[in-house]
């Protein structure tokens, strides 16, 4: 069924596996590790403690200790292990755009040797005197595709910050690489994303070390079954004219064989709950593909209606409705699945702002629906059939992809921000259109924190 691609694994492993260490860093960055009490504490003692300690929550951020400055801010992240350059403590003090910091009049500001030793110690990994690495032992991560940078951002869910960046330009990739969706095992072991701009579905492992890649044209939305070792993928929004096919990744040798679905630009792409049946739809009209996974054999739908092109799926815990929005005619669909075989249309609801991705509560209850033109999140009841809430505020800017945590206490929302309708905290000359991603809690609907990303966050991934 698929090609062997041995040789071309071990060639990756070879001339990545070689440079890169235990978080996909090159080794040569953690050659000497610098001594957080000896060398990182001292110069922000002197420079920084004194208006970042203490409890008073208008301080933000408190760097008297190790475990403080890792934790980071009300806001976030104040660095990134691995990763100096995108570490806001670094930014505000050497870009060239960025505000004065200290904003306090004649205060002092590190200086280049001391901005040289805090970017080292990052980029060895931020070790604490002991060698631990910051969220080594985390087993909760969300990832965040950064289209605009060519980078995905890595949450740890716990913590609520960035915990690492992945960097596709540095790993040999094109700056055009445009990262676009991300799955992950069930257990976390391994995570999967899309490259529109290089055409390329990657693996990695837990720790970000690329160990696997195959090619498919314009890749999109990716649905991985945890019950096989089968990944599906679809195609891009962006893509004009693709194959009328989605790709069947064998996630354990990452060999790709393409099955025909006859729609054109099959974007949306779900698994049903048993995973015997994949639902995908056409961007291009009112078409849902129902691909049964063991025979390969595809059925149509026909939608009525105006044209919705619809962009995601979403299937009920109960595994009996498939849902969906239409991001040009405004509607939010419902399917009922009593024969996973063959949707049925059953209902649907008028939004008037671009209905995007949805995902349910994990009691299945509720539907998160992110609404890109009101820059808002509609909360359905999905046992009441209606409308609970809508969720709007700082941070939600063209919202794009949801997530929830294995909690389920938490909603992820990413934002591209375009349109700049969100307002970078620092101006740093360059980040006026920022992505964002909002955490939200899913019982109080009050948006905790916001991170800022890279340009253009699009989607996401998570257990």
């Amino acid at each position: 069924m698929f090609k062997n691609v041995a040789l071309i694994a071990c060639i990756i492993l070879v001339v990545f596996g070689g440079r890169l260490g235990l978080y996909g860093q090159s080794m040569d960055s953690l050659a000497s590790p610098k001594t957080y009490s000896t060398e990182i504490q001292p110069i922000l003692d002197q420079r920084c403690v004194s208006c970042h300690a203490g409890e008073n929550p208008a301080k933000l951020l408190r760097l008297d200790s190790w475990e403080h400055l890792i934790a980071g801010g009300r806001h976030g992240e104040a660095i990134i292990p691995f990763d100096s350059k995108n570490s806001l403590l670094i930014e505000l003090v050497t870009r060239a755009n960025a505000p004065a910091h200290p904003a306090e009049e004649e205060a002092d500001t590190l200086t280049a040797a001391e901005i040289q030793t805090i970017s080292e110690w990052i980029d060895a990994g931020a070790r604490s005197d002991e060698g631990a690495v910051p969220f080594a032992d985390s087993d909760e991560f969300v990832y965040v595709c950064n289209e605009g940078a060519a980078m995905v951002s890595v949450i740890d869910v716990k913590a609520g910050v960035v915990a690492r960046t992945v960097d596709f330009h540095a790993l040999g990739f094109s700056d055009r690489a445009m990262p676009h969706h991300v799955a992950v095992e069930p257990d976390g072991s391994f995570w999967y994303v899309s490259l529109i701009g290089d055409n390329k579905v990657l693996k990695f492992d837990r720790a970000n070390n690329l160990v696997g890649q195959v090619d498919f044209e314009r890749p999109g939305l990716l649905a991985l079954d945890p019950n096989t070792d089968f990944l599906y993928v679809g195609r891009s929004m962006k893509a004009v004219n693709p194959p009328q096919r989605v790709g069947v990744v064998a996630r354990s040798a990452m060999e790709i064989e393409e099955v025909d679905v006859f729609i054109a630009r099959p974007h949306a792409l779900t698994l049903g709950r048993n995973g015997n049946y994949l639902y995908t739809s056409s961007m291009s009209a009112n078409q849902v593909v129902t691909m049964d996974t063991r025979t390969l054999e595809a059925d149509l739908l026909n939608i009525p209606g105006p044209p919705h092109a619809l962009v995601q799926f979403a299937v009920s815990v109960d595994g009996r409705t498939l849902v969906a929005g239409g991001h040009v005619s405004n509607k939010f669909l419902f399917f009922d699945l009593a024969d996973p075989a063959r949707p049925v249309l059953s209902d649907s609801l008028n939004l008037t702002a671009m209905p995007w991705d949805p995902v349910y509560s994990r009691e299945g209850t509720l539907i998160y629906l992110a609404t890109k033109g009101s820059n808002s999140v509609t909360v359905y009841n999905a046992a009441e059939h209606s409308l609970a809430a809508t969720i709007s505020g700082r941070g939600l800017a063209q919202p794009h992809a949801t997530a929830i945590s294995l909690d389920g206490t938490k909603l992820f929302v990413s934002n591209n921000n375009m349109d700049g309708s969100y307002t970078p905290r620092y101006d740093l000359g360059d980040n006026a259109l920022v992505g964002t991603l909002a955490i939200i809690d899913t019982e109080s609907y009050r948006i905790l924190k916001v991170l800022e990303v890279e340009e253009n966050a699009t989607g996401i991934g998570a257990r």
